[in-house]
């Protein structure tokens, strides 16, 4: 297994490029999704180098027409036909996909581990995918993908700018997609608890916390999660029994809580590592919400 994936410098390496750009994102907690893009101008470009296997995807659309090529799964030739420009082929990343190519190449790539397609199945309830529908050196056309990889296409030109949530939602499409398309993920009934659904609540959450210290506008929650911001405060107060800011507020005095256990930490950095302004501001929160002020409480603690 190639603990970084097939994206990046890794695929770039399989194809004895330089470089090739790149965009990942952890949108999936623990799973890694990315897009790259690897171009060769010359024609008898010859063989690409193995790739480590690992339970992943490659969805590559070919951004240019690429006439002259072979490929071979699990060390067997595979039937092959010309690729047009915006055609789709899936790559088994489990059966060592190698390809000998004598056409000058450009296109995108979109990895998608198994673990990514777990998270989805779980999230909508339904059974988790162990195969994709994607017969060897099938040439697919399909659509959506031609329309998100055009939506990535500019971004990869300068991929430090990107934003975040643009290509998590890209990303996680793209997955979404592969999923229902190929995967054919049967969705289960569900009623949505609260008005949101739980990759929504996980998501906003996850905003929540991930810097106490920032200041996330309810704003960039709602986008975030593809509602209005009447539509989702309302949604998260009735999935989280409490608005946004209150709920933040919870979970920056139980965080300051952990950090009051460790005795070598100030009152003053346990309120600024927790989002406070000062320790003043941190005593008077933490005073309204326990009852006592946080020097008592660490004192209260057994030694």
């Amino acid at each position: 297994m190639n603990p970084e994936g097939a994206y990046g410098t890794s695929l770039a390496d399989a194809f004895r490029l330089d470089h090739a750009p790149a965009i990942t994102t952890r949108a999936l907690r623990k799973s890694r999704l990315a897009v790259t893009e690897v171009r060769c101008d010359h024609e008898h470009f010859g063989m690409t180098s193995p790739i480590a296997r690992e339970d992943a995807w490659l969805i590559a659309l070919q951004m240019r027409p690429c006439e002259k090529h072979e490929l071979w799964s699990d060390n067997r030739p595979a039937a092959v036909t010309p690729i047009v420009g915006g055609e789709t082929m899936i790559y088994d990343l489990r059966r060592d996909p190698v390809a000998h190519i004598d056409s000058a190449f450009h296109s995108l790539h979109f990895y998608v581990p198994k673990s990514a397609l777990d998270w989805i199945a779980d999230d909508f309830g339904a059974p988790r995918i162990d195969e994709l529908d994607c017969t060897v050196g099938r040439r697919i056309d399909d659509p959506v993908v031609r329309s998100l990889a055009g939506a990535m296409l500019p971004a990869l030109s300068h991929p430090e700018a990107v934003n975040a949530a643009f290509a998590e939602h890209v990303l996680i499409a793209i997955a979404a997609h592969v999923a229902g398309t190929y995967g054919h993920m049967r969705l289960a009934r569900r009623v949505v608890r609260g008005g949101l659904a739980a990759w929504q609540e996980r998501r906003a959450k996850e905003m929540l916390t991930a810097n106490l210290a920032a200041d996330v506008s309810l704003s960039d929650l709602a986008l975030e999660c593809g509602l209005s911001v009447s539509h989702f405060a309302r949604a998260f107060r009735q999935a989280t029994g409490l608005p946004p800011h209150r709920w933040l507020l919870r979970h920056r005095i139980e965080r300051s809580q952990e950090l009051l256990r460790d005795r070598s930490r100030s009152l003053s950095e346990v309120a600024l590592a927790c989002g406070f302004a000062d320790q003043s501001h941190f005593t008077r929160v933490f005073s309204g919400a326990t009852g006592v002020s946080p020097g008592m409480w660490r004192r209260s603690l057994p030694n």
